[in-house]
């Protein structure tokens, strides 16, 4: 893979009490400044959302788009969250691009937040992060009531 590579991957926490969490798709409707590398997934085309593994069954392929930039501009995702079932569920459409992605990773780790692009019952963040090949943007939907530092741990 290259060396400098801008990363989307996306998935449903399904919590409970969250809407359509089990039914949640996404659909990356463009990209801008780049190419797609192998090992990506479709775009222009409906993706389910993996949800958290039961005992029973193993942890499904997490969707994942890998974008080489050409250097033309800022590389970015044109995204779209939908439910596969119910058309009454919000559709929220995000464009992340890779500026704003580093300009969130330049923030010390501990002081980070999420990024809440839906609240209540119908909960999607966004988490940056650099890895060893470029800057990473993870999309999570199915969350209730999303919080900027995530869950307070308890003792």
């Amino acid at each position: 893979m290259a060396t400098n590579v801008f990363q989307l991957s996306a998935l449903s926490q399904n919590d409970l009490g969250a809407a359509d969490g089990d039914k949640l798709q996404i659909e990356i409707t463009a990209i801008h400044n780049g190419t797609l590398a192998a090992g990506s997934f479709p775009i222009n085309k409906e993706v389910p959302l993996p949800i958290p593994p039961g005992e029973a069954n193993p942890a499904p392929a997490t969707p994942t788009w890998f974008l080489v930039p050409n250097g033309e501009g800022t590389p970015s995702f044109d995204v779209v969250i939908s439910s596969a079932s119910d058309p009454s569920y919000p559709t929220t459409k995000i464009t992340v691009t890779e500026d704003t992605v580093i300009g969130w990773v330049t923030e010390p780790f501990n002081d980070r937040v999420n990024q809440i692009y839906s609240k209540g019952e119908n909960g999607i963040i966004g988490f940056a992060q650099k890895g060893p090949n470029g800057y990473i943007y993870t999309l999570t939907a199915g969350i209730l009531n999303p919080r900027l530092h995530g869950n307070p741990v308890s003792a």
